[in-house]
């Protein structure tokens, strides 16, 4: 008890001696029964001692993702955080590999507990990541790289000063106390080749009020690709998505010319594979929508890439807004006090706002070619960093920025969204649906009044391929000529 004493006393600043006494009381309760039900129908009995994590509904949304994923027997996974055991259990029912590990004692004496009782062997180790270390990392983690990496990730805030505290185990297991914050201490132990071998993936929890909607972000600015693969909603508005991470289009091609007269071009003539990229600094024949032509700025990243072949997708609109959304999410990251001075115009052009009023900085094109039984998509991405007027600089908004680790940050960003290496079929964009109509509707806000076919119209909505509806003198007004609608603020 004098160990686990002294073990509370080094947790954060707002636990009081009276916290740790509690603590200890606490652990003295009586253990509670549980059943848990996995996504095949296995039923697994637990006994949850006292501070211990429980299967809960963020239990059930990763173990759907590890059930879809259709991963072969004998991989090898690592769960951190392991709680009751519930996921490492259901993984090794898969045939897994299974090692786990937490930094409550109490949640490591449980798992081990019933991986005996159902007769699996799960190595349990204590610990994790955090900003103190009792001993080597590879005391948690082990010395091996995995195939898999789980982590349900405690998402909740800390209590401010005089708000009520969990005990200090409970919340290891339920608050991010990490100054650096652990989904940022798990993304630089990735990024340092810890923990996943070069074809793993990790899939992780997080809410929207936690680190939410930086996280992929913030995994593309470590040249991870981060698609969001389920998701969990509660009445009061708390969004769990599980994400899964992995390094992007492994095998892809990367080629980068002085000149080009297209990159999209390039790759649509090319046999390169999926994923392949290839970039520019002058494009003399570069391309735009409906075939306009594209001129090159001074300074730009201007990049293409294969993201489907032999018919594996049917590029639309959404495809578009989609690219476009992702853009906009990684460049707020690195522009936080700017971030609302950046709008996604329907259906792929990108604007910023500058003294002059708001200007095209961005655009984006999807370009497909058949030969024979050779069918490729490409996608053409254009991002003015240093342009005449009247065209938009994103670097008069982000300064320093390093155009090397920005094109690598939108490859990961591509990968999220057309590496089929991981959840091809999960990677739905209903997972962005509204978060695409705020945007256009933002667009409007910024860029209009809209007339389309020279009548004052209204964005309604988006449907599912991406196209826009307005309202006007009709309702749902599809707009089936983009070239008719006009954006009168700009």
């Amino acid at each position: 008890m004098v160990a686990l004493f002294e073990w509370f006393m080094r947790r954060p600043h707002h636990f009081k001696e009276a916290d740790a006494e509690a603590e200890i009381a606490r652990l003295e309760r009586a253990s509670q029964s549980v059943s848990w039900t996995s996504p095949i129908g296995q039923r697994f009995d637990l006994d949850l001692f006292p501070t211990v994590y429980g299967p809960r509904e963020d239990t059930n949304l990763l173990a759907q993702v590890i059930n879809k994923a259709r991963l072969p027997s004998q991989t090898k996974a690592l769960e951190i955080g392991c709680g009751a055991g519930a996921i490492s259990l259901f993984a090794a029912s898969l045939g897994w590999s299974v090692t786990s590990c937490d930094i409550n004692p109490y949640a490591v004496a449980c798992t081990k507990g019933h991986a005996e009782k159902y007769g699996y062997p799960i190595r349990v180790r204590e610990g994790g990541p955090g900003p103190q270390q009792d001993g080597l990392p590879q005391q948690w983690m082990g010395d091996e790289l995995y195939d898999v990496v789980m982590w349900n990730m405690p998402y909740l805030d800390p209590p401010k000063p005089g708000e009520p505290v969990l005990g200090p185990l409970e919340e290891a297991a339920m608050i991010d106390t990490d100054d650096m914050g652990l989904y940022a201490r798990f993304l630089n132990l990735l990024g340092a080749g810890q923990l996943l071998r070069p074809g793993g993936r990790a899939y992780v929890i997080v809410s929207n009020r936690g680190i939410g909607g930086q996280a992929q972000p913030l995994a593309w600015r470590q040249g991870f690709a981060a698609r969001v693969v389920g998701q969990c909603q509660f009445d009061e508005g708390e969004v769990l998505s599980a994400m899964a991470l992995w390094r992007p289009f492994r095998k892809a091609k990367i080629e980068h010319y002085p000149t080009l007269e297209s990159t999209n071009a390039h790759l649509l003539n090319s046999e390169h594979g999926l994923g392949s990229r290839v970039s520019a600094d002058h494009q003399s024949k570069g391309r735009g929508r409906r075939g306009r032509s594209w001129d090159s700025p001074s300074q730009a990243i201007m990049a293409s890439w294969v993201v489907a072949l032999d018919g594996g997708m049917a590029h639309s609109t959404m495809h578009q807004l989609l690219v476009g959304h992702h853009v906009q999410l990684l460049l707020r990251t690195y522009a936080a006090e700017n971030s609302e001075s950046m709008c996604l115009k329907w259906p792929n052009d990108l604007f910023l706002l500058s003294p002059e009023g708001w200007l095209k900085f961005g655009g984006i094109l999807f370009e497909a070619r058949s030969s024979g039984k050779n069918h490729r998509i490409v996608l053409g991405l254009g991002l003015n960093l240093v342009a005449p007027k009247p065209y938009g600089s994103l670097l008069n908004m982000l300064s320093g920025i390093n155009q090397l680790q920005l094109m690598e940050s939108l490859h990961a960003m591509v990968a999220s969204l057309f590496d089929t290496t991981v959840h091809a079929c999960l990677g739905e964009h209903r997972f962005y649906f509204d978060d695409l109509n705020i945007e256009v509707l933002r667009a409007e806000s910024n860029l209009g009044p809209l007339l389309y076919r020279n009548k004052t119209v209204h964005f309604s909505s988006l449907d599912q391929e991406g196209q826009l509806f307005v309202t006007g003198r009709e309702h749902g007004l599809l707009v089936d000529d983009p070239d008719a609608l006009r954006w009168s603020g700009i």
